[in-house]
């Protein structure tokens, strides 16, 4: 593959207007572009300078952006479907929904983009800094975000169902009503970040971090949280129905009202939480340890030591 660099760039005209008159793509190495519905799809732009210039409504499908400098471009509406954005920076970038399905975005800087509502479904999102990025309404459908930097990112109603996200850092990220089922969460940090009635059915959040995490009313039927750390974590209602808790650590985590039907927590540590009103209807509870626990009942605590539990 080309490598981008070619001959010197030549000097653009100083407006550029109609699309049939935009320069040839080896031409285009110019920061503040006017480049308004611009067709450069399958042309070769590694490593070139449009920062600040205005990609809105542009076409650059398999365009090559390997290494491109991008900071604080205009590609609102544009289409970068199956473009390669390898290592590219696009900080502060205008992304408002834009297409970037089978985009390839690897180790892209991205931090206080904004990508709401952009299609980003199936993407290839190795390391990308998404740091304070508003991805509010993205889709991410299986998109691969294997240890990405998603902290303090916004992604209110993301849907995110069948993504990658191992090992990311997504501290203090929001992802109220988020879309995550089937996800791959393990190893993921998610300190302090905000799960309100987030949907996470047969996620995989082994080894995951939710120390501090806001869950209210989340819902995590058939999901793994075996070896999770939840110290006080809000699952307040949470919907808890099959869960896999086993070996993980709850401290001072809130767990009233919350459903553990069917659940495993087996093995788990469960230390000074509250435990108001849960239901533990066929839960399994071998070899689990309650500490100081707040809020069981006599008859709870009876039913839950003949089911193999102890409680001091």
């Amino acid at each position: 593959m080309a490598d981008g660099w070619g001959a010197p760039p030549v000097a653009p005209p100083t407006e550029l207007i109609l699309p049939r008159q935009y320069p040839p793509a080896n031409q285009l190495n110019r920061a503040g572009a006017k480049l308004r519905g611009a067709d450069l799809s399958h042309e070769n732009l590694n490593r070139v300078d449009l920062t600040r210039s205005d990609l809105s409504g542009a076409k650059l499908e398999h365009t090559q952006l390997v290494d491109a400098q991008m900071a604080d471009i205009n590609l609102s509406g544009a289409t970068l479907a199956y473009a390669n954005l390898t290592a590219a920076s696009l900080r502060r970038a205008n992304l408002l929904g834009a297409v970037l399905m089978g985009t390839t975005l690897n180790q892209a800087t991205l931090s206080q983009a904004n990508l709401a509502g952009a299609n980003l479904t199936e993407a290839e999102l190795y390391d990308v800094n998404f740091t304070e990025a508003d991805l509010n309404h993205t889709m991410l459908r299986r998109a691969c975000l294997i240890g990405a930097n998603l902290s303090g990112a916004r992604m209110y109603r993301v849907n995110a169902n069948g993504a990658e996200f191992y090992g990311v850092n997504a501290c203090h990220t929001q992802l109220i009503e988020a879309q995550l089922q089937g996800c791959d969460l393990r190893r993921a940090t998610l300190h302090q970040s905000n799960l309100t009635k987030a949907n996470l059915n047969h996620a995989n959040l082994n080894y995951a971090n939710l120390i501090e995490s806001e869950a209210k009313g989340v819902v995590l039927q058939y999901a793994n949280l075996t070896w999770a750390h939840l110290h006080q974590t809000n699952l307040i209602s949470a919907d808890l129905k099959q869960v896999a808790m086993l070996h993980a650590t709850l401290t001072a985590t809130n767990l009233s009202g919350a459903n553990l039907q069917s659940a495993q927590l087996d093995h788990a540590t469960i230390q000074n939480s509250y435990l108001q009103g849960i239901i533990w209807h066929q839960t399994s509870v071998k070899g689990t340890h309650f500490e100081h626990p707040i809020g069981l009942s006599p008859s709870e605590k009876t039913w839950l030591r003949s089911q193999g539990a102890t409680i001091s």
